[in-house]
């Protein structure tokens, strides 16, 4: 009988055991980063623009895998001008049918139109989205409605939670979004 109370309270350990396991596991696959809001990244963003994603190329290059995306640049919003294409090259992408991933950071595919926060250049000469995937808003449009923007979280987790629930813009409207960076950058409106 001892033993059966004994092996009753190791189940319980057990299983929390593996909780803890699995929750540690999942940590350790999300990237921390500070949240930030539209004005955070509008404020930390070397350039933004407002484009279609035509091309991507995976590639290795000194040993590392990268990814080249090309973007048609629909409008630029910061600190750019005239710029029809802009090339940015992103670490991780699919080589040899492996996929090599860094959590939080975002992937096109051609076709998708965002609006994207790009830092300055890094010590290698390359742009990254401002706070990963914060900085990549994907643009969704349907039949009727305006088109909207909405940012996808996977892979990142917020450090100071009480701020990250403040976040705001999971979802909102496209011309919401590009006026209210307009009114932080002072770029003129769409000519379009």
């Amino acid at each position: 009988m001892l033993s059966r109370e004994r092996k009753a309270r190791k189940m319980p350990v057990m299983a929390l055991l593996a909780l803890l396991l699995l929750c540690a596991c999942e940590r350790a696959a999300a990237s921390t980063v500070l949240p930030l809001s539209i004005s955070d990244l509008t404020g930390r963003s070397r350039q933004i623009f407002h484009g279609v994603c035509i091309d991507t190329q995976a590639d290795l290059i000194d040993g590392d895998p990268v990814t080249h995306v090309r973007f048609v640049v629909v409008e630029p919003l910061k600190g750019m001008t005239t710029i029809d294409t802009l090339s940015v090259l992103l670490p991780g992408g699919e080589i040899d049918g492996i996929r090599y991933h860094i959590s939080g950071m975002p992937a096109f595919m051609p076709d998708e139109e965002v609006v994207l926060f790009l830092s300055g250049l890094d010590g290698a000469g390359r742009v990254w989205p401002v706070g990963l995937a914060q900085g990549d808003f994907r643009v969704r449009r349907q039949p009727q409605t305006a088109p909207r923007v909405r940012r996808d979280f996977d892979g990142l987790r917020f450090q100071g939670s009480a701020r990250a629930a403040a976040l705001p813009v999971h979802d909102l409207a496209l011309d919401e979004l590009l006026d209210e960076i307009r009114s932080l950058t002072g770029a003129p409106g769409d000519s379009r």
